[in-house]
């Protein structure tokens, strides 16, 4: 059964990847401003992270299923080497990856909307400063 949630997890993990690629290629090729480019590429970002965590999920029950098949197994279906193989190492470096890839995306888009924010405060202040409006 774990193995099955572990196949079914890495699916889904790949299917994560696919929509934040996806979701990225559309930010770069059309948005009408700064801000809409913006959110689609905080919401790739997340759609990234969710894929990491699955992929992280999935990787750590595929293990647990290695180990317990090596040690409580029938004898016919234990492995006689411990080699996880390329691909498993291949699985963890996509992970970590995609997990800086996300966390960064995340960043620039907190600074850039903290960016926007600090200028149009200061814009603000110019304004009231230059007209002087009356209070009632």
């Amino acid at each position: 059964g774990v193995l099955w949630l572990s196949i079914v997890a890495e699916l889904l993990y790949v299917v994560l990847l696919l929509t934040g690629n996806i979701l990225m290629s559309v930010e770069i090729c059309y948005y009408s401003s700064v801000i809409d480019g913006l959110k689609i590429n905080a919401f790739s970002a997340v759609v990234t992270v969710l894929a990491g965590l699955l992929g992280m999920v999935a990787h750590m029950m595929y293990t647990t299923v290695f180990q317990m098949t090596v040690n409580l197994g029938p004898e016919d279906w234990r492995p006689h080497t411990w080699d996880y193989g390329w691909s498993y190492g291949l699985a963890w470096t996509s992970f970590a990856c995609c997990m800086a890839a996300a966390v960064t995306t995340i960043n620039k888009y907190t600074k850039t909307i903290l960016e926007f924010k600090h200028k149009r405060k200061k814009l603000e202040r110019s304004f009231r400063i230059q007209y002087k409006f009356p209070e009632y």
